[in-house]
């Protein structure tokens, strides 16, 4: 089974709408909380654990799709299993999810085969892995004799930041006359249009998310909405935005203004094509 060109099959959204394992046990032998802070998801996990085997695990938190229903993935694939079992089996999903491994997983988990697809989206991979980092982190600590722990997805390794990023940009060599008037809002919106709404899987131009680009000289502004107020992936689309505008060489400076009026309708502001993947008539 292969999902690698949608994040969204029915799978994944049957997890993300019917969580399995969910709540909190009343007298857990070990708790780990996990959040994301790059994107908002959190978790918080409560185990049973009897002669070295998980009796028990439930989960509850909030994020996106892909964090809520890997975490909900997890704790049917780790259920009833050794510590050394499940921590194996972390190992290898991470493998799967960080660096390329096959996915060969037995059939009884086979719905983690949905998540092999996020490793075309590298900014929803840390949502995908943070129910395993979670976990194996209050192993750990479990081992050392706690019965709690917590764990922050990207403190693990460095990340580069967006800023540190463009002032790399601005510091390479000049590059040809940057275009002009019309040509440049293209190149702009075409920039736009790599920048993917990750709970919709769909571009922010065609969904109709940008309400306006303004250009003057290397200084570029862009005025965008989110699908929804509450939306908690707002952080990732807008460092997208930056990023993907920060590529174009004659780009300086970036502004991202986020509103709320007029409130996102896909009815009116989605493309024709766009509305016909949505399934609105």
């Amino acid at each position: 089974m292969s999902l690698t060109d949608d994040l969204y099959r029915e799978i994944i959204l049957e997890h993300f709408k019917n969580p399995r394992n969910h709540g909190k046990l009343e007298r857990p032998d070990l708790t780990a909380q996990g959040a994301n802070p790059f994107c908002g998801d959190e978790l918080e996990l409560t185990i049973s654990l009897k002669e070295g085997v998980l009796q028990e695990i439930r989960a509850q938190g909030k994020g996106c799709s892909i964090s809520q229903a890997s975490v909900s993935m997890m704790t049917e694939a780790v259920s009833g299993k050794k510590i050394g079992e499940v921590e194996e089996l972390a190992g290898k999903f991470k493998a799967i999810m960080l660096e390329g491994a096959p996915m060969d997983l037995p059939p009884e988990l086979e719905d983690l085969e949905a998540l092999e697809g996020v490793k075309k989206y590298p900014v929803r991979i840390k949502c995908a892995i943070l129910s395993w980092n979670t976990l194996l982190e209050g192993l750990s600590a479990y081992r050392k004799g706690s019965a709690a722990s917590s764990h922050v997805e990207g403190e693990e390794g460095s990340r580069p930041e967006l800023s540190d990023q463009l002032t790399a940009q601005s510091a390479s060599p000049p590059d040809k006359e940057a275009p002009k008037g019309e040509s440049r809002q293209e190149e702009v919106r075409s920039a736009l249009k790599q920048v993917i709404d990750p709970e919709l899987n769909m571009n922010v131009v065609d969904l109709g998310l940008i309400y306006g680009i303004d250009i003057q000289g290397a200084q570029v502004k862009v005025t965008y909405t989110l699908t929804s107020p509450g939306c908690p992936l707002g952080p990732v689309i807008k460092g997208q935005m930056q990023g993907s505008l920060g590529k174009i060489p004659w780009v300086k400076e970036i502004e991202a203004d986020l509103v709320w009026s007029p409130p996102w309708d896909p009815h009116t502001m989605a493309s024709e094509e766009t509305k016909t993947e949505l399934g609105i008539w």
